[in-house]
Order: C-alpha cells, then structure tokens, then sequence
C-alpha cells in the first residue's frame, strides 16, 4: 500500500511533498491574537470570573483567590472562545496550540514585592487592570473549579501590554 499526501482537490495539482506542503500551509488560516482575544471576549471572560466568585462566596463567605507571593503577579489567563468571530467552530487541538503561541491574561493582582526594586525597576510595567502577554511556558497554572485558569508570572517575565483599564472582580 503506497503512503501518499492525501490534498483537497485544489492542491492536488502537486507533484511532490514538498510543493504540496507549502501549499498546504499557506492554505491554512492561522488564527492570530487579535482573531480572538478581542474586547469581547475579554470582557465575557473577566464576567465569567466574576460569576464565578460570587457563586464560591454563596457557598463559602470568606473564598479569596489565591494571592500572588514575593514578585509574582497573577493574571486569568485568557482562553480561546469554541467559534470563531465568523462562526467557525475551533478543534481543541487547535485552541490549545494557538493559546500557548501568543498566551494572554489580565493581571488581576500583584505580590507584595512585584516592582518594588529600584535597581531594575523606575515605575510597575503593569497594573492591576492591564491586558499583556507571556512567554509560554512562563506561568505557572491554577486552574479554578469553572475551568479558567490563573497564571503566577515574575514581575519581569511579562513581555507586553496590549491594553489597560479593564475591571477585576476582587
């Protein structure tokens, strides 16, 4: 039995693997960061979080987040919707690969000593509120009892702010 590519019908003008590949990857939509951590899902996420707090404080009066140490800070970690903005279902595969390509979270709360040093810091590169992205593999992971996760990154690790000013459920 002969392995072969096996191409949609518009590609399979292809002669070799090779060629075939490279049309195969030019083909394939790539979802970038902007495709879905938009205003909206950042806004039905940190609503999501906030829902979710009130529903533990129901049950367990004094339930708090767990609070970052040292210069740690924690953000909720943003995670790819199940459809795309057009419709388009998203395999978890795929949801999973493009979440640690370009990891996301808004910081909800600073360690005690996050941006306290003076020799490597002149003012906090982030505040409570700001949306900014990660390093994969940076954070360490909490994951709450509704599925959404925090991450605990180092007060340098954070690599860029995308936006500022959203409001954190405390």
């Amino acid at each position: 039995m002969s392995r072969g590519l096996l191409l949609p019908k518009h590609m399979a003008g292809a002669r070799d693997t090779a060629t075939a590949t490279a049309i195969a990857k030019t083909a394939v939509h790539r979802m970038d960061s902007d495709d879905w951590a938009t205003a909206t899902v950042v806004s039905e996420q940190l609503g999501q979080l906030e829902e979710y707090l009130e529903t533990r404080r129901e049950e367990e009066p004094t339930y708090v987040l767990p609070q970052p140490t040292g210069w740690k800070i924690m953000m909720l970690m943003l995670t790819i919707p199940d459809k795309s903005a057009g419709g388009v279902i998203v395999l978890d595969e795929s949801k999973e690969a493009r979440a640690l390509s370009s990891p996301q979270g808004v910081v909800l709360a600073l360690g005690p000593q996050a941006y306290t040093d003076p020799a490597r810091f002149d003012k906090p590169w982030l505040e409570i509120g700001y949306r900014a992205t990660v390093i994969k593999y940076d954070a360490s992971m909490f994951q709450l009892a509704n599925g959404q996760r925090l991450g605990f990154v180092n007060d340098t690790q954070p690599v860029a702010v995308i936006d500022k000013g959203w409001e954190v459920p405390q």
